[in-house]
């Protein structure tokens, strides 16, 4: 029966077309950012989720990060990592339509407009995003002045947080030119601790203990971003905007490891990491309004960015030997993007959306290892340099009809081809495939109603392999030492090298969705969804004992590869219901929330546990909201909760990690019209969480257990406009 189910849309089986060439690019995919509230969220065919800036200024959290984790379409892995449909590794996050070479998520609010969420794929939104994709659109000008100023102070564990941010429009009357300005600068104390115990099984033996060990680490991000938006009104029909930004995020933590075998050896060591990106942005878009149906837009932008990481331990073994590591990195990248997209609307309900782009992405590493000051050979053997170069260009169609007030269809397809080269000392790869990737979305409002609709979307998407990932520089298991001046020995499979596989495939997804939306009032609705991935080329990892350049005897090398096919299959209810909707005098509360069941299977891993890897099978989210009548405060609180659950992802490898669930509380308190102070704590649960990592040889089993503990957050926020 489900095979029948996708018999049905055959025609969006279209294959990837890969000519070996070899390896594959990183994703630019432009979505259109014009709509905005609740109404346009509504009206949007393939049902689009809008963070306006209303939700935003009353948030009183100070990223994109904490801002999502409230959304009920947003779920939260054990990992903390963000996504949709329970996907995190399969959704797309864009800035203003593009790849962002920070984290995006650490992004300040004072940066931001609005956000946009789409859970599936259409012609416009790219081919990429198999779970959907976040786009996030920075802060425009406004036809007004206006000035902000917060501050705030964080404390986790005794240490110390600071943020700042600043922004400032500025229009002058009657003139064509306004800009923006907006600043933002974060300093956020880091922590981690870990206990780790190995246990080996062997047959019917009692578990046999193989070693004790931990690692504690400290340390702090820092980080400072510019960004400027100057609009110039040439005259009603043309517009001209520049939009330039500028970041430095900087990472750096201390940590002490040890780790006892039973078999008498010993190691403790030392760490001092530091990891520090630097980088702008500097766009520039032309808008033509042709006529009052039909706009040309053409967008060009250009960054680079570089990423410097200085990794160095000391490492004093039982037996006496003592050795000093280095190794580091520096990152090179520059990136040029061309995107032209033409839209035209017609009186019979068509509004048809076409469009091409062209994007270039260079990226050269530099490569310093080192042992006891001397270069380490065994990291020596792909050459201390690595450059690559992507060439993509993108086709797109689409028509948005609007058949009559109560039926819309979404129709569309875009064609992708990436070409690329990745050089490493001796080795040459150059891979080139297309993918085409067809869409239709069905939006019926039942009586004509837009608060209640029924969407059905199908469409074929990808997920390609990163340059990272296709890279065959290894990064060795310090755990497996190798001797100063030589190659190394062999290793465990506990103590995995790692190394990437430049000949990947794309992965490719057939989704569908179908849901009902039920509006309860202007800000509150239900959403009931279904939804279904089938993979291919499924990309996960395995480890092998191979024969590799860089040791005197085989090793254990955990590498990615495609897997074959997967499935997923889930229901989401999601809701955001506030009080006054349902009747007139009830007080101001507002509740948020979601349910998500989920069933995922690796065709060619064997079960039971054969899921994809933060997937689980059943997530919740609550949150709430309640504003004072009689005072100016607002107070708020959100949860989450994650089952314990067992995951294998290949055939050597089975992992466990215990229920996760979060706790965090807030206040606002407005004064003075144009002030705010805000408090907060997060993770008010403080728990240790367990994990258990098992590793599957031929004739035993090793389990590694692992116990994290997670401590409470206090933020406090002062907010003012100036």
């Amino acid at each position: 029966m489900r095979k029948k189910a996708f018999l049905l849309a055959v025609f969006f089986s279209l294959e990837v077309q890969a000519q070996t060439e070899k390896p594959a690019p990183v994703q630019q995919v432009l979505v259109n950012a014009d709509q905005s509230g609740i109404d346009a969220s509504r009206d949007f065919i393939a049902g689009k989720i809008i963070v306006g800036k209303q939700r935003i200024a009353e948030s009183g959290v100070q990223n994109v990060g904490e801002l999502l984790k409230r959304e009920p379409a947003i779920s939260v892995g054990r990992d903390g990592r963000l996504g949709l449909l329970g996907m995190p590794g399969y959704t797309q996050v864009l800035v203003d339509g593009m790849p962002y070479s920070g984290d995006p998520f650490s992004l300040d609010l004072v940066h931001i407009e609005k956000i946009e969420i789409i859970k599936t794929s259409t012609a416009t939104s790219g081919p990429v995003g198999i779970a959907g994709t976040i786009n996030i659109i920075r802060k425009k000008t406004e036809p007004r002045a206006s000035q902000n100023l917060r501050t705030g102070a964080s404390a986790m564990a005794g240490r110390m947080g600071a943020n700042m941010a600043w922004s400032s429009n500025q229009a002058v009357p009657d003139s064509p030119l306004s800009y923006n300005l907006s600043l933002s600068a974060t300093r956020k104390p880091t922590r981690s601790d870990a206990q780790e115990v190995e246990t080996r099984l062997a047959g019917d033996a009692a578990p046999a203990p193989v070693f004790e060990g931990g690692r504690s680490t400290r340390g702090a991000l820092q980080s400072l971003v510019a960004a400027t938006e100057l609009s110039w009104a040439v005259n009603p029909d043309h517009k001209l905007s520049f939009s330039p930004d500028a970041a430095r995020i900087q990472t750096a933590n201390e940590g002490v490891a040890f780790r006892a075998w039973t078999d008498g050896r010993g190691l403790s060591s030392e760490s001092r990491n530091k990891e520090t990106m630097t980088g702008y942005s500097l766009p520039l878009a032309w808008r033509w309004q042709v006529d009052p149906v039909s706009s040309l837009s053409i967008k060009f932008n250009r960054n680079h960015s570089r990423l410097d990481i200085d990794a160095r331990a000391s490492e004093s073994w039982l037996d006496g030997l003592v050795r000093q590591r280095r190794d580091a990195q520096r990152h090179e990248q520059a990136d040029s993007l061309l995107h032209a997209e033409l839209i035209k609307e017609f009186d019979s309900g068509h509004e048809i959306t076409a469009g091409a782009k062209l994007v270039r992405n260079d990226l050269d590493i530099a490569y310093v290892n080192t042992l006891d000051g001397r270069p380490d050979p065994s990291l020596a053997v792909f050459g201390n340099r690595s450059a690559s170069r992507i060439d993509s260009g993108q086709l797109f169609v689409q028509d948005a009809w609007r058949i009559d007030r109560t039926l819309a269809v979404n129709l569309g397809i875009s064609a992708e081809q990436r070409r690329y080269a990745l050089d490493e000392g001796p080795s040459h790869s150059r891979m080139r495939f297309t993918m085409w990737s067809p869409s239709a979305h069905v939006s019926k409002k039942i009586g004509g109603n837009s608060k209640r609709q029924v969407r059905f979307s199908v469409a074929r998407s990808f997920q390609p392999p990163s340059i990272l990932q296709m890279q065959l520089h290894p990064m060795l298991n310090s755990f497996a030492p190798c001797t100063t001046g030589a190659v190394c020995d062999g290793n465990s499979i506990d103590t995995a090298d790692s190394s990437g596989y430049p000949y990947l495939r794309p992965e490719r997804a057939l989704g569908l969705n179908l849901s009902y939306t039920h509006g309860l009032g202007k800000g509150s609705e239900l959403v009931l969804e279904f939804f279904s991935r089938e993979l291919r080329n499924k990309i996960g990892s395995q480890i092998g004992l191979e024969t590799v350049p860089w040791a005197s005897a085989p090793r254990y090398v955990y590498r990615p590869a495609n897997l074959g096919g997967a499935s997923v299959r889930g229901i989401n209810l999601e809701g955001r219901v506030a009080g006054k909707d349902l009747w007139t005098d009830a007080p101001a509360v507002e509740m948020r929330g979601s349910l998500g069941w989920a069933r995922s299977k690796l065709d060619d891993v064997p079960g039971p546990d054969n899921r994809l890897d933060g997937q689980s099978p059943f997530r919740a989210k609550l949150g709430a909201s309640y504003t004072m009548q009689a005072f100016p405060v607002k107070f708020g609180m959100d949860g989450s909760y994650l089952p314990g659950d067992w995951v294998r992802s290949n055939l050597s490898e089975r992992v466990y990690q215990s229920r996760k669930t979060t706790l965090g509380a807030n206040a606002n308190w407005t004064f003075a019209s144009k002030a705010r102070l805000s408090v907060a704590l997060d993770d008010l649960v403080s728990h240790t969480s367990e994990g258990v990592h098992e590793y599957i040889g031929s004739d035993q089993l090793l389990q590694q257990h692992t116990s994290n503990r997670t401590r409470t957050r206090l933020s406090l926020r002062f907010e003012t406009k100036l």
